[in-house]
């Protein structure tokens, strides 16, 4: 139960029509997500099709990537990075003709980026990148 009490003496009168009442505005510092994410760091194609990766660039320094993933093939696919610091994430998978992106901040090493539908990376969509 809440109770409310004024001060003074006089009858309160009502300053609206019913309308409802907006919360206050926040004074605070703005929220932040619970989990942080990468900005959207340097785009970079990535198109996928049976059974291959191509990338729009092949040189890589140490940073934030977005990596945009166009299935270009008649399959499923997704774009799977495994590397320092990033341990497999990989885009949705793809219905032909789909696009998506995944960002990953790239360290200096080896980079494996692949397809983890079942049985394309061992087709030949397995790619290394090397960021130095």
């Amino acid at each position: 139960m809440v109770v409310l009490a004024a001060c003074g003496g006089a009858n309160p009168t009502p300053t609206d029509s019913g309308a409802p009442i907006s919360p206050p505005a926040s004074t605070g510092a703005p929220s932040s997500p619970a989990v942080a994410t990468p900005a959207a760091g340097t785009k970079v194609t990535a198109i996928e099709k049976e059974y291959s990766i191509t990338l729009s660039t092949t040189t890589f320094a140490p940073g934030v990537y977005t990596f945009e993933v166009e299935n270009g093939g008649t399959l499923l696919h997704n774009l799977t990075i495994e590397g320092p610091g990033i341990d497999k994430r990989a885009s949705a998978t793809l219905d032909p003709g789909g696009s998506g992106e995944i960002t990953v901040n790239l360290q200096k090493g080896t980079y494996e980026l692949s397809c983890s539908v079942s049985g394309h990376k061992d087709r030949g969509m397995d790619l290394m990148i090397q960021v130095v």
